[in-house]
């Protein structure tokens, strides 16, 4: 239906040339304008990535809908570097990435890409079997299995525990033995481990399998208190968010306009609407099952943050991850230049 809008579209830009009206397409978009006397909208082709998991679930309300600004060509990827690579190509304009993978596709690119919008804060939690763990210091003496060493989550938790007074290394014990959130959800779902670490959807996975495990803390929240009484204390966890190619964006301005309208108004409708979401977010294959989906959304973090506010709420955030690592966000902390900011 979206193309034959399109051709439909196109069919009357062509008209409009021969009664002496003009219309043209710029960049990797084609667009096609309707008649002056029309009060039609510029509608734009963009070429889309997003994610399997909580990265990509704002864009449900969006993806193969007939009432957007833009036309979305997507693709649902089950991994940052099948994205990546074709983002710098032009293969796509938009991508839904991981916030430091899009950091460190900018510093290594010389700027082909910019942040376009956050998408998603922190999806990561606490789990216990028990009661024990109240706040972030409950943590102390414990053994915290988590997976993701050397990169987001072992970054974040130091940090986290340093803030509070804890020594990662001496006052808490971290086993990062397994890999992977899968593998680790597998162990802890035995009973064996008494407090882990895992993101969103794998929390809603052990729930499922292992009755005893609770959420205990939100990091979402340890790092709201940590920041509340210093110059950062409006700044964000993001781990998700949308980079667009600088190219498509200096050449198509208003189809990245069209496109934050769109996006912001299908994360709104995520938000408000669980129900509705996760049959979408299903349908599309971001998340295999609607019960999943409906379970894990209240604590996917889906936000949508853009303009100044997005510079203003993310610079703490690249700033933890080069202090822990700065290959982590490409070698250095991302410039000014990296964030779109329409004028």
């Amino acid at each position: 239906m979206k193309r034959m809008i399109a051709l439909l579209m196109t069919v009357a830009m062509l008209a409009a040339c021969f009664a002496g009206c003009t219309g043209s397409g710029t960049g990797d978009a084609s667009s096609a304008v309707a008649p002056a006397s029309s009060a039609a909208p510029v509608s734009y082709e963009v070429n889309l990535a997003t994610l399997a998991g909580p990265t990509g679930m704002g864009m449900a309300f969006m993806l193969d809908e007939e009432n957007t600004r833009n036309t979305y060509h997507y693709t649902i990827a089950s991994a940052p570097d099948e994205v990546t690579s074709k983002l710098l190509t032009g293969v796509y304009d938009i991508a839904a990435l991981p916030t430091n993978v899009a950091a460190t596709l900018y510093n290594g690119s010389e700027g082909k890409v910019k942040l376009l919008a956050l998408n998603t804060l922190s999806v990561l939690y606490i789990l216990e079997k028990g009661n024990t763990i109240q706040s972030i210091q409950d943590l102390k003496g414990k053994k915290i299995y988590v997976s993701g060493q050397g990169s987001t989550p072992e970054y974040l938790l130091d940090y986290l525990l340093t803030a509070n007074g804890i020594d990662p290394d001496k006052d808490v014990d971290i086993d990062f033995t397994y890999a992977t959130h899968a593998d680790l959800v597998a162990f802890a779902a035995t009973g064996a481990a008494d407090v882990v670490m895992l993101p969103e959807p794998t929390v809603t996975a052990l729930l499922s399998q292992n009755a005893d495990m609770r959420v205990a803390l939100d990091l979402n929240d340890v790092w709201k208190t940590a920041v509340a009484t210093t110059e950062q204390k409006d700044s964000v966890i993001s781990m998700g968010c949308v980079a667009v190619r600088t190219e498509f964006a200096e050449k198509n301005p208003e189809a990245v306009a069209n496109f934050l309208k769109d996006y912001e108004e299908s994360v709104n409708k995520v938000n408000a609407d669980a129900q509705a979401a996760s049959e979408k977010i299903a349908a599309l294959g971001i998340v295999a099952k609607a019960p999943v989906a409906l379970k894990a959304l209240p604590r996917c973090s889906i936000v949508f943050i853009a303009g100044q506010k997005m510079v203003d709420q993310i610079g703490s955030f690249f700033q933890l991850m080069y202090d822990a690592n700065p290959k982590s966000v490409g070698g250095k902390l991302p410039d000014s230049n990296f964030y779109y900011v329409a004028s």
